[in-house]
């Protein structure tokens, strides 16, 4: 096969959606390697409009990076007039975000995000201090590899302090 590929994933089962080794094992073995092996982009297709755009912009940038006009280039900074990612994103007010030391991943992700949003902070300090929202990283060992989160947490929520999730 020398023609590039672009990897277009159904996420809707009702729609023919699969996991993509489910999809792998449809496909011919023959054609598998240069299929799955290859290195090919690969996007999951999903039907709701902010994803969607993500799905097409995937699609786009591998199919104009096959094109004679980009085809030294390795990404491009594709836009769609209006989205937040062609706009800088910054908080309206000073933000402090406290990442519990006793919560497993928060720190790292917490300094990522401050890295891209400006007028965010972030303490990992023992207690929340002034901080105005908890970050909370979920995982599957989140509230057994450090029993201090569950009463961080709890108290948190009784201080009212904003929390903000995320799960890997």
């Amino acid at each position: 096969m020398n023609k590039p590929i672009v990897l277009v994933q159904e996420a809707d089962p009702a729609k023919g959606g699969g996991t993509l080794q489910a999809l792998r094992d449809e496909c011919p073995e023959n054609l598998q390697p240069d299929i799955f092996e290859k290195g090919w982009a690969h996007t999951i297709y999903m039907r709701i409009q902010e994803f969607q755009r993500v799905s097409l912009k995937t699609i786009i940038e591998a199919v104009l990076l096959c094109s004679p006009n980009y085809v030294n280039q390795t990404s491009l900074p594709l836009c769609v007039p209006g989205e937040p990612e062609s706009q800088p994103l910054a908080f309206a007010k000073d933000t402090m975000l406290w990442a519990s030391p006793a919560n497993a991943g928060a720190q790292l992700l917490a300094e990522e995000i401050a890295t891209t949003f400006a007028g965010l902070t972030v303490s990992t300090a023992e207690a929340p201090g002034p901080a105005t929202h908890m970050l909370l990283y979920l995982n599957e060992d989140s509230f057994v590899s450090d029993a201090r989160l569950a009463e961080q947490v709890k108290q948190a929520r009784q201080d009212r302090l904003k929390i903000v999730m995320a799960h890997e």
